[in-house]
């Protein structure tokens, strides 16, 4: 009895902890068939996919609301129908045709009053150092309209590769601007011209009227950096042969005949002379004039 006892106990245990099992695998609906088919189950890389999904959303800021019906089962196209109804259809997923939407990236506001900053890069200007009472040509090499002041006067203003004239006389300084650039240059004093002139004849008491006009008397030189700003005038019994832009060769032309000369000499003491005047003008500052007066002397015809 005891031994048949020991068996029925033995085989309620086996029967207790079969219900047990089947009740923590199947729940409490015990009638031992599948909670559902195979295939009507989601298959395990779907239900992974599904997964990522929802990770992609909640990564977003979108919480979806999903309405989950505990009683039902579903199959995988009801949960694909679930899912792809809660976002914009904008991206598929190949493999379980679930469907996502990507962030779009913020545009960054934009200002239409914006203006840009002024930038405290300076361009570059070369300045040139005039002479006072000139009138150079200045050409403008840069990009941009270059103005050119005089003692803080506007004088001229030279489109880009163009060239103008430069009127300068006695202003102090110079200007030059280009854009927001600036260059400023002190000007030169312009010296006087100077007269040098060499006596190429011999004269005296004693010469011979006739020899001293039979060659070149003086050779006269202007000694300027600036001859083309120049007047010279030469004004005596004299020939004037220019021999470059600064050189005149002076020969003494007086009388023609003796006769001529007995005449001329009446009244006169001896030595007899005669001279000529050189007279050299700027034309821009008349304060810089100069003359110079040479003489021939002669005794006789």
């Amino acid at each position: 009895m005891k031994t048949g006892r020991d068996i029925k106990f033995v085989i309620y245990q086996v029967l207790y902890i079969f219900v047990v099992c089947v009740i923590a695998l199947k729940g409490a609906d015990i009638n031992l068939e599948e909670v559902l088919n195979k295939e009507n189950a989601v298959p395990k890389d779907v239900a992974d996919a599904i997964k990522h999904k929802l990770d992609s959303l909640l990564a977003l800021g979108l919480v979806p609301k999903m309405e989950w019906d505990s009683t039902k089962i579903y199959s995988k196209d009801d949960v694909d129908k679930l899912l792809a109804g809660l976002v914009p259809k904008t991206e598929e997923n190949k493999n379980t045709g679930l469907i996502i939407e990507k962030q779009k990236d913020k545009e960054p506001d934009v200002n239409t009053n914006y203006t840009p900053p002024k930038s405290d890069k300076m361009a570059t200007v070369q300045g040139v150092e005039f002479t006072q009472f000139t009138r150079p040509k200045l050409t403008n090499p840069y990009n941009e309209n270059l103005e050119v002041f005089g003692d803080g006067k506007l004088l001229a203003t030279i489109p880009p590769k163009g060239s103008s004239v430069i009127n300068v006389n006695g202003e102090s300084s110079f200007k030059f601007k280009v854009g927001n650039a600036e260059d400023v240059k002190s000007t030169k004093e312009k010296q006087s011209p100077k007269i040098d002139i060499q006596k190429f004849t011999t004269d005296g008491p004693n010469a011979s009227l006739r020899k001293v006009q039979g060659g070149v008397g003086y050779r006269v030189t202007i000694i300027s950096n600036y001859t083309g700003d120049l007047s010279v005038n030469i004004n005596g019994p004299v020939k004037i042969d220019k021999v470059s832009s600064n050189q005149y060769d002076v020969t003494l032309v007086l009388l023609s005949s003796e006769n001529a000369f007995n005449s001329w000499i009446k009244g006169k003491t001896e030595p007899y002379r005669t001279s000529f005047n050189v007279t050299v003008k700027d034309k821009y500052n008349p304060k810089l004039n100069v003359t110079e007066m040479k003489t021939f002397t002669f005794g006789e015809w």
